[in-house]
Order: structure tokens, then C-alpha cells, then sequence
């Protein structure tokens, strides 16, 4: 089952530009590592200071092994001086998603378990 791993922290502002530009570096190490599917990074519409980032792995036991690995740390060490002291990480496994771009006449479908 698919999971999203979402981490949301507080970015100092003078500090913004610097790590979105960290995040784009790290995601370009982290792409083609087994079981990672994808990366967002969101910030927030009314608090430029708050960011979150969702990953979407194949499975938490893929997930773990990356993050358990010693690698994971030098590849996400680019981020690491910019996460203010709000840092929280949670996984979540999928248990339905809506697709509304889907074709077909009854448009999006709800999907369990995706």
C-alpha cells in the first residue's frame, strides 16, 4: 500500500529562497532511489513562512529503509540549516484517492487503498 510522508516545518524568511533551492537539490539525489514515486514541496498561502513537503512512496517498508540508511542523511543534509525548530514528520498510508483528471464520461473516480 501506498503511503505520503508529509514534513512540515517553519523557514525563517531571509532564509526562503536558500531553501527552496536546498529542497530542489536534495530532490534531484533523492529521484530514482527504490519505492520513491514523487515529491512536492507546498508553502503556505497565508503564512510564507510555513512549508510542507509530501512524499509519496510504494511502501512504508521502502520508505524506512531509505530513511534508516546513513545515505539519506547526506543526501537531505542540504536542507537540515534551514528547518527552524518547527520540524514534524508524519506517514500516512493511503486509503482512498480521487483522481479528477481520470477520462471517461463519469469523470474522477475514488479509489481505495491507491
Amino acid at each position: 500500500m501506498s503511503i505520503r510522508v508529509v514534513m512540515t516545518a517553519t523557514i525563517k524568511p531571509e532564509d526562503a529562497d536558500a531553501f527552496e533551492r536546498a529542497y530542489l537539490d536534495v530532490t534531484s539525489k533523492v529521484q530514482g532511489t527504490p519505492g520513491h514515486l514523487r515529491d512536492v514541496l507546498l508553502r503556505d498561502s497565508e503564512d510564507a513562512t510555513r512549508y510542507s513537503l509530501i512524499a509519496e512512496w510504494e511502501s512504508e517498508r521502502l520508505f524506512r529503509a531509505w530513511a534508516d540508511d546513513p545515505e539519506h542523511m547526506r543526501q537531505s543534509a542540504a536542507m537540515y540549516p534551514y528547518w527552524a525548530d518547527t520540524f514534524r514528520r508524519s506517514i500516512y498510508e493511503v486509503r482512498a484517492a480521487l483522481d479528477s483528471t481520470a477520462s471517461g464520461a463519469g469523470g474522477g473516480t475514488a479509489v481505495p487503498g491507491r
